[in-house]
């Protein structure tokens, strides 16, 4: 049996989908930079492989959400007690919005 026959198909289930590791990575995990990481990794990894590494480390790294401070969560929940006060809002939203603020 010439074993010839199967490279193609090692090909196509070993090495292509670590070739795309860093691509299949971030599609898998939604990251908001998953077309960039794509692109660097299609195009480093035909200019000397390095491209792949940077794409692989990329797409574990997600950007850090924006966090309220302490002191910027109080200010809103003040705020929300002022609308509250001035029957902007009533109880059961103010206690939703401050609930909402307070979960980490």
């Amino acid at each position: 049996m010439d074993i010839t026959i199967f490279y193609p198909i090692l090909i196509s289930l070993v090495v292509l989908p670590v070739a795309f590791l860093p691509t299949i990575i971030a599609l898998k995990k939604n990251h908001p930079y998953a077309v960039p990481i794509a692109l660097v990794n299609i195009f480093g990894g035909l200019l000397g492989g390095a491209g792949w590494l940077v794409a692989l480390v990329w797409s574990f790294i997600l950007p850090e959400k924006n966090q309220l401070s302490v002191s910027s969560v109080a200010d809103e929940i003040e705020k929300l007690h002022i609308l509250k006060e001035k029957g902007v809002i009533s109880e059961a939203e103010f206690n939703t919005k401050k609930a909402e603020l307070i979960r980490p």
